[in-house]
C-alpha cells in the first residue's frame, strides 16, 4: 500500500487525504485524521498506467479518478480513462456534521 503515491487531494469537511498511487497496487488510498489508511480501490490489470485525479463530490456520494493507460484502444494504443463511483462513502469520510 503507498509504494508510488503521486495525486492527492484534500477532503476539508473530514479532514482526510485521498492518495493516487503511481505502479505499485494501483489503488487509492483515504489517509485519516485518526492516522489510518484504508483502501479505497484497486485497479488490477492496468500495469503501466497510473491513478490520477482521485476526487469526492461536494456531497461525498461520488468518488472520481483516472487512469492513464486504462484499456487499448482500435489502433493498439492505450486509452485513458475516467471512472465515476457511487457511494455512499459517508462512512469512509467520516465526516463531521
Amino acid at each position: 500500500m503507498l509504494s508510488g503515491v503521486d495525486n492527492l487531494w484534500f477532503d476539508q469537511a473530514s479532514g482526510s487525504l485521498l492518495v493516487a498511487e503511481d505502479g505499485g497496487d494501483m489503488e487509492v488510498v483515504m489517509l485519516r485524521p485518526d492516522n489510518t489508511a484504508v483502501s479505497v480501490i484497486r485497479l488490477p490489470g492496468q500495469d503501466g498506467s497510473e491513478v490520477t485525479g482521485p476526487c469526492f463530490s461536494p456531497d461525498g456520494q461520488r468518488l472520481y479518478f483516472s487512469s492513464q493507460r486504462a484499456a487499448v484502444g482500435a489502433l493498439g494504443l492505450p486509452l485513458g480513462v475516467t471512472y465515476e463511483v457511487t457511494g455512499p462513502f459517508d462512512e469512509l469520510l467520516a465526516r463531521q456534521g
